[in-house]
């Protein structure tokens, strides 16, 4: 082989994304022309090397569906058949115009990155391969994954809540019962010194300058920590207390919705509040009215607005208006049991008692039938 060939290899083994410089990919095929135009049968084999590398520089690779294994600690963990039917319709008619992105496995196979819808539907439709990036395994695979999910709008609240939290308890750690405590006193904090302003421009702001700005609002230690994670993430930790945060406590039939039957967030929160304690009933029966007015805020696709409307209705039917207290009956009351002493009785005749204890008698047999 020529003198100086091992070189050219070398000159591009680090070139995998699309992204990389497109002169490389420019060079790389002027030197397979070079190299064509010799005529050396020894240098054939350096040349399909070279458009090995050309191809990957491209990130257009077509991989086999079957060597693609999904991520098991992606953010997505809410697919149903529907979405994979939907994006099997799109890509039939339109095509694949994403590549999906995979992580080469040690055994031969591949792990979705970001893709798994497109994967699926490529699936569904009988696809043998799918154009593919592949990309070296990142330091922090979960990571990773929640930030190329974390713009994705089709990504429900649920989801979203989930693998925030387990990246900042897993980054931090942390307990979630500690960062969820440390999360609403800090804010509470900064609200009651009119400072959460100042928190929401350190969304834009450097590393640096975020670490700085939150010592400056008193967020040091373990508290700074998890705030820094959410301003890498791009989200405001007073959003993300407000909207988030009540997601992981949402009943199980609501979070169920929100994973099968796309329930949006904003009418799982307003759902919610058709508790036992807000109800005045057992637990089973506030599960059987929140299932029911899930169903049909589903079935009639309603607002948010008159999610609530129909959730109100709910509500009057189980409680009723509280009346006012009597100041008259307050009054009474304090008279008998300050007047009623043993001291008081004790000087009393018996006929005294008598006639008392009959208008007691009858008085109390007048509550008994108003309170039913």
């Amino acid at each position: 082989m020529a003198k100086g060939l091992p070189q050219i290899g070398d000159k591009f083994k680090g070139a995998v994304q699309k992204t990389d410089q497109e002169q490389k990919i420019t060079d790389l095929q002027a030197e397979v022309e070079r190299l064509r135009a010799s005529q050396s049968p020894e240098l054939e084999t350096e040349i399909a090397k070279l458009r090995e590398q050309l191809q990957t520089q491209t990130g257009e690779i077509a991989i086999d569906t079957g060597l693609i294994d999904p991520n098991p600690n992606q953010p997505r963990q809410t697919i149903t058949q529907e979405s994979i039917q939907a994006k099997a319709r799109l890509l039939k008619k339109h095509g694949q115009i994403t590549p999906v992105i995979l992580v080469a496995q040690d055994n031969g196979r591949y792990m979705l990155l970001d893709g798994q819808l497109r994967w699926s539907g490529a699936k569904l439709l009988g696809w043998k391969t799918i154009r593919a990036l592949i990309v070296p395994q990142p330091e922090d695979l979960d990571q990773s994954s929640l930030l190329t999910f974390l713009g994705f709008e089709d990504l429900n609240p649920l989801d979203k809540a989930e693998a925030i939290f387990k990246e900042i308890t897993k980054s931090t750690g942390l307990e979630f019962d500690e960062v969820t405590t440390s999360l609403a006193t800090v804010l509470k904090r900064l609200e009651r010194n009119n400072q959460v302003k100042e928190l929401t421009k350190l969304l834009t702001a450097s590393s640096e300058e975020q670490e700085q700005g939150l010592e400056v609002l008193g967020v040091t230690g373990e508290e700074q920590a998890f705030f820094l994670v959410f301003l890498e993430f791009g989200l405001n930790p007073a959003s993300v207390k407000s909207n988030l945060l009540p997601m992981l406590s949402l009943p199980e039939d609501l979070k169920k919705a929100i994973r099968h039957q796309e329930l949006k967030g904003a009418h799982a929160l307003a759902l919610a509040t058709l508790s036992s304690k807000t109800l005045k009933i057992s637990e089973q029966e506030a599960a059987i009215e929140r299932i029911k007015a899930t169903e049909q805020v589903l079935k009639e696709n309603l607002t948010v607005p008159e999610t609530r409307d129909l959730i109100k209705g709910i509500k009057a039917k189980y409680l009723t208006s509280e009346q006012s207290e009597s100041k008259e009956v307050k009054v009474i009351i304090q008279k008998i049991s300050s007047g009623l002493s043993e001291i008081t009785l004790a000087n009393a005749s018996r006929e005294q008692l008598q006639s008392l204890q009959e208008i007691l008698s009858q008085k109390l047999n007048e509550i008994g039938k108003l309170m039913g």
